[in-house]
C-alpha cells in the first residue's frame, strides 16, 4: 500500500510517501506563513521525484492536530481534496503519535509538547513498544507546572521531551524534574510526515481509514474564538 502523507502542524511543512510501512521519499520546508502556497508544489515535487503521480496512491494520512488551527486545516483540506480527487480513503494521525513515533526504541518515558494558547501545551505520554509506540495517557492540553505535577509520579524512569514545546518550557522541566528529564535533538523535535505516513499505512491497512469528508482535526480543546463587539 502507498500512502502520501501530510504534516501542516507547524511552521515545517512536510510531505512524504511510504509503501507497505517503508519511506519512499520525504520532503519537507520551513515557512511561517504561505503553508497553502508551498504544500501543493511540495507534493508535486515530491511524486516527481519518485516518478509517481496521484494515480498512483492507494491512500492518504493526515495530520490531524493538535497544533497550529490555520495550518492544519491547508493540509486537511488538501488532503481530502486529493483523496476525495482518487477515490481514496484518509487515515487520521495525531500529531503527538508523530513526534513520539520519531523516538522509538527509547528508554523510559516519551512526553511530546507542542505550545497551545493560554501559556498550556498538548501533551501525552507514551513508551515505545515492540510494534512502534504505546500511548499511556489521553491527549491533553496542560500547563506545563499541572504536567510536571503529573510526571512526578512516573519518576521511576526517565522522560524523553520533544517537540517545540520541549525547547520553550526546558529550562522549567530541568528545574523541576533534575535528572529524570532528557531532551531529544532539536533536529528531531518538528513532527515528520515521513513518520505521519508510516502510521497512516498501518492505520489504514489495520482499521481501514475515513471517508474523505469525515476526516476532522483533533481538538483537544475547542480552538478560541475571538468575536468583536458591536
Amino acid at each position: 500500500m502507498r500512502i502520501l502523507g501530510i504534516e501542516t502542524s507547524t511552521p515545517v511543512i512536510s510531505v512524504a510517501v511510504a509503501e507497505d510501512g517503508q519511506l519512499l521519499g520525504e520532503f519537507s520546508l520551513t515557512t511561517k506563513q504561505g503553508h497553502m502556497e508551498h504544500l501543493l508544489p511540495l507534493i508535486d515535487q515530491l511524486l516527481t521525484s519518485l516518478k509517481l503521480s496521484v494515480r498512483d496512491l492507494d491512500g492518504y494520512a493526515a495530520s490531524v492536530g493538535p497544533g497550529s488551527f490555520t495550518s492544519l486545516r491547508v493540509g486537511l483540506a488538501t488532503c481530502k481534496a486529493l483523496a476525495h480527487a482518487g477515490k481514496k480513503f484518509v487515515a487520521e494521525v495525531s500529531t503527538l503519535d508523530v513526534l513520539a513515533w520519531g523516538l522509538q526504541g527509547t528508554e523510559g518515558l516519551i512526553c511530546p509538547l507542542i505550545p497551545a494558547r493560554r501559556d498550556e501545551v498538548y501533551t501525552a505520554i507514551y513508551v515505545s513498544s515492540a510494534g512502534g509506540i504505546k500511548r499511556l495517557s489521553s491527549y491533553l492540553a496542560l500547563n506545563p507546572k499541572d504536567l510536571i505535577e503529573r510526571l512526578r509520579g512516573r519518576l521511576q524512569a526517565k522522560i524523553t521531551f520533544t517537540g517545540e514545546g520541549a525547547q520553550l518550557y526546558q529550562d522549567l522541566l530541568q528545574q523541576n524534574l533534575k535528572d529524570h528529564a532528557v531532551f531529544a535533538d532539536p533536529a528531531r523535535i518538528w513532527p515528520r510526515a515521513g513518520f505521519t505516513a508510516i502510521i497512516g499505512s498501518k492505520i489504514l491497512t489495520e482499521k481501514g481509514g475515513k471517508k474523505p469528508g469525515a476526516v476532522q482535526a483533533l481538538y483537544v480543546k475547542p480552538p478560541a474564538i475571538r468575536c468583536r463587539r458591536s
